[in-house]
């Protein structure tokens, strides 16, 4: 009995502490603005903004970097396609706005198609080979289409 009235006991103090202590904290009603803030928000934003617009706007612009993604990924890929004695081509598969598919059929027969993102740039891989696979399966290939687009 006297366990229990004492656990009680220290409930109720506990609780009563624990409320007192939470209405003493100060309630700041304005932002506090240090030295550092105000350095920093003088200074203009890196980033320009025509890049932050920017977009992937022509079949040729995208063609290049999956060509040149791949060429970097496969460097004997480029004498394969130079040398006629390979079955290698890539071509675009659909358009919108938002998102261009890249199909490349390599010479093994698989077909890739790389799904960009027009804006961002953003890339991601499926993979289909005939007889092999029960169609299109998402690789773990991921990359930024823009780092490829000015190559060459």
């Amino acid at each position: 009995m006297k366990r229990t009235i004492l656990t009680i006991t220290l409930c109720i103090a506990f609780t009563a502490l624990t409320i007192a202590c939470g209405n003493n904290v100060p309630r700041q009603t304005e932002p506090v603005t240090t030295e550092k803030q105000i350095e920093s928000s003088s200074e203009e934003p890196s980033t320009d903004i025509s890049e932050t617009l920017r977009k992937i706007e022509t079949g040729d612009q995208v063609l290049s970097a999956i060509k040149n993604y791949c060429f970097a990924n496969n460097p004997e890929l480029e004498d394969m396609v130079k040398s006629g004695d390979y079955t290698i081509y890539w071509e675009i598969e659909s358009s919108t706005d938002n998102q261009v598919v890249v199909l490349f059929r390599s010479y093994t027969g698989a077909e890739l198609r790389y799904y960009i993102d027009s804006v961002s740039g953003d890339t991601y891989v499926t993979e289909f080979v005939k007889g092999i696979t029960d169609g299109e399966q998402r690789t773990e290939e991921t990359f930024n289409a823009w780092d490829y687009v000015d190559e060459k």
